[in-house]
Formats: C-alpha cells, sequence, structure tokens
C-alpha cells in the first residue's frame, strides 16, 4: 500500500536485535526528501529523518558494501 505523501519504498527482510526473530525493515521516501524506517512494519512506529541526516547516515551504510 502506499502512502499519498510516498515515492519510493523499499522492504528487506532482517533479525531483531534483542531476539534475532525474524523482521521486515520499510524504508519509505517522503516527497520533500525525507526518509521513514519502520523496523517491524509501517503500523507500528517509525523513524523519520530529514533529507540532511539520511544523505549523513548513507555513506556509513555503504561504506562496507562492495
Amino acid at each position: 500500500m502506499q502512502r499519498q505523501n510516498e515515492t519510493k519504498r523499499v522492504v528487506v527482510n532482517g533479525r531483531r536485535t534483542d531476539d534475532g526473530d525474524l523482521c521486515k525493515l520499510v524504508v519509505i521516501r517522503e516527497i520533500g526528501g525525507a526518509w521513514e524506517f519502520y523496523p517491524h512494519g509501517v503500523k507500528r512506529f517509525g523513524v523519520r529523518l530529514n533529507e540532511e541526516d539520511a544523505v549523513a547516515v548513507a555513506p556509513t551504510i555503504l561504506a562496507g558494501a562492495p
């Protein structure tokens, strides 16, 4: 399901840090440049980063990529 202010979405499988159970991480790009991160699906709480903060985090994530 796409939100009204959504321009992009990616869903990946991950594992919880507390108990190792499988979970999904949903990442949504909003109109205006903000990014939303939902570690347990969009029906639970999420974290919104403005574009500047998302750009600051991206190099760290990509640093170990091949």
